[in-house]
């Protein structure tokens, strides 16, 4: 089930390709503002479930994944006009910049969630704690579009018109640069996209970790993302892409292979070990981020933009999404195999971690036939 409800949100970005096509109709900021207001109103619906004492925890359990759909739903049709909107406002020449704060500002928002879901929560936590945080979730939701009205929009005209132009489906997936950049970042969702996931499941069931002491360790990657995002923004605009995502690349090979070793009882799980696997995470995910985002920007031409973000994003979402449930189907059809081979117990998280460390090695290997121009027309 946890594997589902993570999957949600990524493979319901496949609503992204018809709303592609009432972005000229609506204006992007429109679209986006919509979207985020209606998906908060599912937040704060979501908050009152614990109370509606009427039902019974099945029915509540129903209620809870329709509007978990239908929030994801929503979410992915809104952000379908984000990217296409944010390509259009920034020039080419800071956009590591603007990206490295707009990762900077969603860590520290990250983080400052996982503390107060640490500090709530704990092993034998009561419903109302749960709401409380979905109320806060939603009055977030509220500040956050008068944020969004304040942002310039792109006045309709002929580039959103061409943006949204119609564009043949064979000439999108045959497009090189977008091909490759799309392998690439397919290879990152599939292997680490759900690494999160499985990695509190690993400290719970294997190392015996507990509730609050697995948030406040996940939040050591949100530290290490917020140290390294004011730097990668000015060094990416200033040395590329390619040199960052190889850099970040190996360090996250270092890291599950890392993981591998602890699930195969060959390194001992010590706390400051994990705790430094779980900041050098935040380190390589900030470069991978900021630079993915900043060469995918550049790859995508005028004409038909806005398919090529809808479609860009389905291709990788739908990796994501499936990607927990195929890696927990595994885990869990491994839950009793163990062999010992010499120093190596092998099991299924040391094979979920080493398979995930093969993925990213051969994605590290990929890096090199991608294609980064400063602007591709």
């Amino acid at each position: 089930m946890l594997g589902i409800v993570a999957s949600l949100s990524p493979l319901l970005t496949i609503s992204q390709i018809p709303a592609a096509h009432f972005l000229d109709r609506f204006g992007y900021k429109c679209f986006t503002f919509a979207g985020w207001s209606l998906r908060t109103f599912c937040i704060f619906f979501i908050a009152l479930i614990p109370f509606m004492n009427w039902l019974g925890n099945p029915a509540k359990l129903k209620i809870l994944v329709g509007a978990l759909i239908l929030f994801n739903l929503l979410r992915g049709i809104a952000s379908g006009a984000w990217l296409p909107w944010m390509t259009e406002l920034i020039p080419q020449d800071i956009r590591a910049r603007f990206i490295a704060r707009d990762q900077f500002c969603l860590h520290i928002g990250s983080l400052g969630s996982t503390l107060i879901c640490a500090y709530l929560l704990s092993e034998e936590s009561q419903p109302w704690q749960f709401s409380l945080i979905f109320f806060l979730s939603t009055i977030a939701g509220w500040i956050s579009l008068s944020f969004i009205q304040r942002i310039p929009d792109i006045a309709p005209g002929e580039t959103l018109k061409q943006s949204n132009t119609a564009v043949p489906w064979l000439e999108i997936i045959t497009y090189p640069p977008f091909v490759r950049l799309t392998i690439f970042v397919f290879l990152i969702t599939i292997s680490s996209g759900s690494a999160g996931v499985f990695g509190v499941v690993f400290l719970k069931s294997h190392l015996h970790f507990g509730q609050n002491r697995i948030l406040f360790i996940n939040t050591l990657y949100f530290l290490g993302a917020i140290v390294t995002l004011p730097v990668v923004g000015h060094l990416i605009d200033r040395i590329g892409n390619k040199i960052t995502l190889s850099v970040s690349m190996i360090i996250l090979c270092i890291i599950f292979l890392s993981w591998s070793l602890i699930a195969a009882e060959v390194l001992p799980p010590s706390l400051l070990l994990i705790n430094t696997l779980y900041l050098t995470g935040g380190i390589a995910g900030a470069g991978i981020g900021v630079a993915q985002t900043r060469l995918m920007m550049s790859t995508m031409p005028e004409i038909g933009r806005t398919h090529f973000f809808a479609f860009f994003s389905v291709i990788t979402s739908l990796g994501l999404g499936f990607a927990p449930v195929g890696w927990g189907i595994m885990i869990d059809s491994l839950d009793h195999f163990s062999v010992k081979i010499g120093s190596f117990l092998c099991n299924n998280f040391a094979i979920y971690y080493f398979l995930v460390f093969l993925i990213i090695l051969s994605g590290s290997a990929w890096i090199a036939v991608l294609i980064d121009k400063k602007t591709v027309r």
